[in-house]
């Protein structure tokens, strides 16, 4: 079945759609340390400004210098080590500043939270004295409001990240407590013990009062650690995925290099070679043709992950790339969830080929990827669906992909996979006993360059790749006889 996807949402709401081009499983893999930091992550937007796109792509190119350079290799780690410490205590701050009395447990975070976060600063402010981490858009944070708040929560200067209402917070307590441990009369333990309570509770009254004029300042802090903690784990995913740094394009895409970090790493798991490839677009259609196995569809999807990664602030898979921002991403590849609809397969698709026209008719500064429109009707009628739909999108200069298998009669541009390799021996014999290792050889043999296509057919390798496979010798006679058949 078909299924669409518009994406302009946050991160959050993407984790409840099918991950078609896998940018949520990628994403995954991001090494986040803190509550505070995932949260942040979870609500990032789909970027359409370009200013903030290049403040974060700055930032990262900065974080990555950072954490590459050997001196920085001990504070680093301290800074990973202290992020796994932050709590996401929005919460108990927001309840703060609307005059809110905390308990032990709410001014025990935040004592804490004061306590780390100073220590993140201050490695990161020597960072940034030093010239190393260029941070755009952020502002200098006086750490005073760490020391007040330690002040208030630490009146015995133990520096530790422990709490509760200590005698020195009042004589009166202090004595109290002495009687109450050396009470032995019930009814009289039991009156130390309400006076006991009274006095700790106008203790945390005190202290909240104290504390409220602080609760923007520490949510500001909370913020700035939340961003510093996704901000190298930015850094660090490029530089485990080998990810660049994207240039902002006003008038067409272009990728050197291109790749799929999934892909790649299976093909690499089974010693099989990736090939990456090159593939450039501006505000038009592109028709893509090649054979099966050809490695259509996870160009779609690159193409599709590239832009996400791309507009929610990341590095993307390529040797080098100029990218132009979009509104929007729409995107329409097979997805089971319609056969639970009750739609059939050709029913589904056209209701979302509904939607994209309808979306394009709004706003052209989409990117549409559509693979194998209308695969699942007779191939006069699906060529003729799939070459309307291509005049539509030039029309409106919809920057779009449709992979087809179709015989399209078109004027748009038509790229294609370049197929086997010319030096491959197209008369091989494969063991058909050994399907695994021949799809092996066979996908070692393809070269997934697109080309640009100016014969207007479509490749016509199917039956061979077929028969090198191992498939049943019958059926590859008797489908080689029909084709002879039909060119006469």
């Amino acid at each position: 079945m078909n299924g669409i996807w518009i994406v302009t949402m946050k991160i959050f709401e993407l984790k409840r759609q099918s991950d078609f081009s896998g940018f949520v499983a990628l994403t995954q893999e991001l090494v986040i340390q803190s509550a505070a930091g995932r949260k942040l992550f979870l609500n990032s937007i789909f970027m359409t400004d370009k200013e903030l796109i290049a403040t974060e792509l700055d930032n990262i190119q900065s974080a990555i210098a950072v954490i590459n350079q050997n001196a920085n290799k001990k504070d680093i780690s301290t800074l990973y080590l202290l992020l796994s410490e932050i709590k996401d205590i929005e919460k108990t701050l927001s309840g703060l500043g609307n005059n809110d009395v905390l308990n032990d447990i709410e001014l025990f975070e935040v004592k804490t939270f004061a306590l780390t976060a100073k220590k993140i600063f201050e490695i990161v402010q020597k960072f940034v004295f030093s010239n190393q981490l260029l941070l755009k858009a952020q502002t200098d944070f006086d750490l005073q409001v760490f020391d007040i708040v330690m002040k208030a929560l630490d009146p015995e200067n133990s520096g530790v990240a422990t709490f509760y209402i200590y005698d020195a917070y009042s004589e009166k307590l202090a004595q109290l407590r002495k009687e109450e441990s050396q009470a032995t009369d019930t009814q009289h333990l039991a009156d130390l013990q309400i006076q006991i309570l009274e006095i700790e509770h106008e203790i945390r009254v005190s202290l909240s009062g104290q504390l409220k004029p602080y609760a923007g300042d520490l949510t500001t802090a909370l913020n700035r650690v939340a961003y510093l903690d996704l901000l190298f784990a930015k850094a660090q995913f490029a530089e485990r995925f080998e990810l660049c740094c994207p240039k902002i394009s006003d008038s067409q895409t272009e990728y050197i290099g291109i790749f799929n970090p999934e892909v790649k790493a299976i093909l690499n798991e089974r010693g099989n070679f990736y090939q990456k490839t090159d593939i450039v677009f501006g505000n038009y259609p592109t028709l893509i043709t090649g054979i099966n196995m050809g490695g259509k569809t996870v160009m779609l999807k690159t193409l599709a992950l590239c832009q996400m990664l791309f507009q929610y602030g990341f590095y993307v898979p390529a040797t080098q790339a100029d990218i132009m921002i979009k509104d929007k991403i729409m995107f329409s590849f097979t997805d089971e969830q319609n056969h639970l609809q009750g739609l059939s397969s050709f029913a589904a698709e056209m209701k979302k080929v509904n939607e994209i026209i309808a979306q394009i008719t709004e706003n052209s500064k989409v990117l549409v990827l559509i693979d194998e429109l209308a695969r699942t009707t007779n191939p006069k009628e699906g060529a003729s669906i799939v070459s309307a739909m291509l005049e539509i999108l030039q029309v409106k200069q919809v920057s779009s992909f449709i992979t087809t298998h179709y015989d399209i009669e078109t004027t748009c541009r038509r790229l294609r996979v370049k197929g086997l390799k010319d030096d491959f021996n197209k008369d091989r014999l494969f063991d058909t006993k050994k399907i695994t290792d021949n799809i092996r050889s066979l996908l070692n043999s393809i070269d997934y360059q697109l080309i640009d296509d100016t014969d207007g057919g479509t490749p016509n390798e199917a039956i061979r790749i077929a028969e090198m496979l191992g498939v049943n010798k019958e059926l590859i006679i008797r489908a080689k006889t029909k084709i002879k058949q039909h060119t006469h």
